[in-house]
């Protein structure tokens, strides 16, 4: 008979295995992002980035081994097609086997998040893993980080989505965003927090080479995901650019 001891040690090992299974290389993620920002990122008219989402199911090598090739699974021309799709308005749900892409919607001003995440339960998120398998990587990206007024506690809340994403599969996910939304707000961190509990949150930024950090270490969030203080000419700046871009909307 197995004492209660053993029972113990079991347990603790079946957790530890399920932990390291779970884990994300943030060098291997950092590839993957860089891949989305070469290949699939949206310009804006005035040839800025644009906001937009994107959804990948990879193999977990792919999301441990910072040697491997996403482009073994996620080809540039099918990059290029789901660029073309999400480009045209259009929601990519599947145009890619293992993808789903969106811009947020520029009639309703529904957010690309939200677009991928909704309805819980048969959203394209649903459609994306129902053909994962479960032993796969599963990579959100949003270039910009959700906004709190409106992706966090308001009309295009994400939360209900991420709760259906997080029941249904308990293998490898990661939550991943680059810019911080220019109007974030200032408790942004307790926010971060509440998806790092349903999701593993990442931020991953470029200077010279791109960067990926895991944003809450228990209950602390790194500074690498909060914003900085902004010099005001840098605010006026932003103000500027998105009043053309509003104007050429």
């Amino acid at each position: 008979m197995v004492s209660l001891k053993c029972l113990i040690v079991l347990c603790l090992l079946h957790l530890c295995v399920r932990n390291i299974r779970g884990q994300v290389n943030p060098a291997a993620l950092a590839k993957i992002i860089k891949y989305f920002d070469d290949n699939v990122q949206p310009k804006t008219t005035i040839e800025t980035n644009a906001q937009y989402a994107i959804a990948i199911s990879v193999p977990p090598d792919l999301c441990k081994n910072e040697q491997s090739k996403i482009e073994n699974v996620f080809s540039r021309e099918e990059a290029q097609n789901v660029k073309n799709v999400i480009t045209e308005g259009k929601t990519c749900v599947l145009c890619s086997p293992n993808v789903i892409a969106t811009r947020p919607n520029g009639k309703t001003k529904e957010h690309a998040e939200h677009i991928l995440l909704f309805p819980p339960g048969n959203s394209p998120m649903d459609t994306l893993l129902k053909k994962t398998d479960q032993n796969n990587c599963v990579v959100f990206y949003t270039y910009n980080s959700p906004c709190v007024n409106k992706c966090i506690k308001g009309a295009d809340n994400i939360f209900p989505g991420l709760k259906d994403w997080k029941n249904i599969r308990k293998g490898m996910n990661v939550f991943v965003f680059e810019e911080l939304w220019k109007d974030v707000d200032k408790n942004i961190a307790e926010d971060f927090k509440m998806i790092n509990e349903l999701v593993p949150l990442y931020r991953c930024a470029s200077t010279n080479v791109m960067e990926c950090q895991n944003c809450v270490n228990g209950n602390t969030v790194d500074k690498f995901c909060l914003p900085k203080k902004k010099s005001i000419l840098l605010h006026f700046q932003e103000m500027y650019l998105s009043m053309i871009e509003l104007f050429l909307s």
